[in-house]
């Protein structure tokens, strides 16, 4: 007999507290362990997992691991431990402020590289930096990147490391970011403890087997550490963020820093005059901070004014050789509204002083008969101002005394002949005790010996040797009184007088005079040292000093730097023969006139001087 029935209630609906656990922890408990974590229950993103575990995350937007932007790291340089997420197509690295990621180093070019996405795959292109680009050091110009791939740009290195999850390396090593903490684990741990405390629920009344709770711990503790690398790689995320952000702001302000400071240095050096180099401290704060317009101002004035500084230094050097036509083409190119106006106007004022000066010292040489030396200080005059009246007028009577002067000397050659074939000619040994006395130093013996005779051999040389006499002193009077170029000139007549004297023999005075000469043209050769200008001038002194003087070590020495820097301003002439044919044809026309004609370093810059004024082309 059976018992009576019970009720049965038939399906109902299931209210929150009577659905089914899928096993997992509850949200009450999930709940718990966010708050443990410190975290909202909107943070979502991973952490970093505990060493030795090999577990790929994905971050907190639930991308993909292919959908994560690829980094830079900077593992060397000023911006040593900064990250750089490449979330551009095309990301543009350099010294400039305009790129998207700035490295304040002076070493990097302004614009130096381009890492542009191409289909799935970032390449590396070098923008014509200065000092180039490497991958693994290797230069290049385009590559490929791949991940681990280390980049240097001057002293700077980057690594590129390829978009995904986080990789931890095997048991044992390292993770790639901190692994869980002592208070970490003591989280998980509540985690587990609150599983344990979980009622079994089942559904509609029906009876399962029940499953030990002991069993699911190993399951809702793997739960929990999840959560719990989540929510601490979430925090990362987030700081490393912030990071980025302080570090781009302070690679700014670091930057504006070094314009300023370069622009500061350029300011002083605008007050001091010294063109050039403002203009190359202005040219890095202008490409630091190209947006400051007081610093653009600046720099276009001193782009503007250090190639006129130059023209001035130019223009003076050109003065002191006597070349008025070069000064005065120098001038021409500085404005009025120059701050190098008036140094200008000076040298214009002592341009005319001189070329004043060159022509009354040209009317008194035609005066005194010396047609050549006249001619020789009205050249440049006439070269700098064709019509220049004065100038005009002695050029005329040059030419006239010049045929007055051809016929005078025909006449004076007829008479010589005649008197040659008159000439009685005295005794050897009268003359030979002339040129003895001379040789060994006595010519105050040799002048009366010779002036005791009256034939016509040995009064000419009563004649030279009075000449040589008065030549020698007047030398070392202007060579005390320190006008060497008068002493310069005064030497070589007496030296010119001694060869005729002593007749091929080697004189005692002969040599005095000649090592007085070697060390007038050392002193004027040390003094021309001073000005690229003059390095012609100075070789040219330098190597009569030798000349006269075989035993002059000094002028030996400095003759030999003066060459090496001669042959120095030829290479650069053949450098910018190309790019700068005028700063060329200059050097070489420096090393034409520094060097005798039969060097062959000479004959090389003559025939590209020539090929460069379209006279002549070189040989090959």
């Amino acid at each position: 007999m059976s018992g009576p029935k019970k009720d049965n209630p038939g399906p109902r609906a299931l209210d929150e507290e009577d659905r089914t656990n899928p096993g997992g922890p509850s949200p009450e408990t999930l709940a718990a362990a966010r708050e443990e974590a410190g975290e909202s229950e909107d943070s979502d993103g991973p952490v970093a997992p505990a060493a030795g575990e090999a577990t790929l995350i994905y971050d907190k937007n639930k991308r993909a691991p292919g959908t994560e932007s690829p980094r830079l790291l900077v593992v060397a340089g000023p911006r040593t431990g900064s990250e750089y997420a490449l979330t551009e197509q095309e990301t543009s690295i350099g010294r400039g402020g305009e790129n998207v990621v700035v490295i304040p180093d002076i070493s990097v070019s302004r614009k130096h590289v381009v890492i542009a996405r191409e289909a799935d795959r970032f390449v590396l292109i070098d923008l014509g930096s200065g000092n180039g680009t490497r991958v693994n050091g290797k230069n290049v110009e385009r590559h490929p990147l791949v991940s681990g791939d280390d980049i240097a740009m001057g002293d700077t290195v980057v690594r590129f490391v390829e978009p995904g999850g986080v990789v931890v390396k095997a048991k044992g090593a390292k993770a790639l970011g901190a692994g869980p903490s002592t208070k970490s684990a003591s989280r998980v741990e509540r985690a587990a403890k609150l599983t344990e405390e979980m009622p079994e629920v089942t559904t509609g009344g029906s009876k399962k087997p029940k499953k030990s709770l002991a069993s699911r711990a190993p399951l809702y503790v793997a739960i929990a550490g999840i959560l719990m690398v989540a929510i601490g790689l979430g925090r990362q995320r987030k700081l490393k963020h912030e990071e980025q952000l302080h570090e781009a702001a302070q690679a700014k302000n670091e930057g504006a820093a070094f314009a300023q400071q370069r622009f500061e240095e350029g300011e002083q050096l605008l007050k001091e005059g010294r063109w050039s180099e403002a203009r190359d401290k202005l040219k890095i704060a202008a490409e630091m901070a190209p947006q400051n317009a007081d610093i653009q101002r600046y720099l276009d004035r001193a782009e503007a004014e250090a190639p006129r500084a130059q023209a001035i230094t130019s223009a003076k050097a050109a003065l002191a050789r006597k070349d008025f036509a070069g000064t005065r083409g120098l001038l021409s190119g500085i404005p009025d509204e120059s701050a190098l106006s008036d140094s200008a106007r000076q040298i214009s004022q002592e341009l005319k002083s001189a070329m004043d000066g060159a022509v009354h010292d040209a009317r008194s040489k035609m005066e005194d008969g010396d047609a050549p030396g006249a001619g020789e200080l009205i050249a440049p005059v006439l070269a700098a101002d064709p019509g220049r009246a004065d100038a005009l007028a002695i050029k005329d009577a040059i030419a006239g005394q010049n045929r007055v002067v051809d016929h005078a000397r025909k006449e004076r050659a007829q008479e010589k002949q005649k008197a040659d074939a008159a000439e009685v000619k005295a005794p050897p040994a009268a003359v030979s005790a002339i040129v003895s006395s001379y040789l060994s130093g006595d010519i105050g013996t040799a002048i009366e010996q010779a002036e005791s005779q009256s034939d016509p051999r040995a009064q000419k040389l009563a004649h030279e040797l009075k000449s040589f006499d008065a030549a020698y002193r007047e030398g070392l009077a202007k060579t005390q009184s320190k006008q060497l170029g008068e002493a310069v000139h005064a030497l070589e007549s007496a030296e010119k007088l001694d060869r005729s004297i002593a007749q091929g023999k080697e004189s005692r005075l002969g040599k005095e005079v000649r090592r007085s000469l070697g060390n007038l043209h050392y002193n004027l050769g040390v003094q021309a040292l001073g000005t690229e200008d003059l390095l012609a001038s100075a070789a040219n002194h330098l190597r009569a000093a030798v000349a006269n003087d075989p035993e002059n070590d000094a002028a030996k020495k400095q003759l030999a730097e003066v060459v090496a820097k001669v042959k120095d301003v030829y290479q650069q002439g053949y450098f910018e023969k190309e790019s700068d044919p005028d700063a060329a044809k200059k050097a070489f026309k420096l090393v034409v006139q520094a060097l005798p004609a039969s060097d062959e370093l000479q004959q090389k810059a003559k025939r590209w001087l020539d090929k460069l004024e379209g006279k002549a082309a070189p040989e090959q």
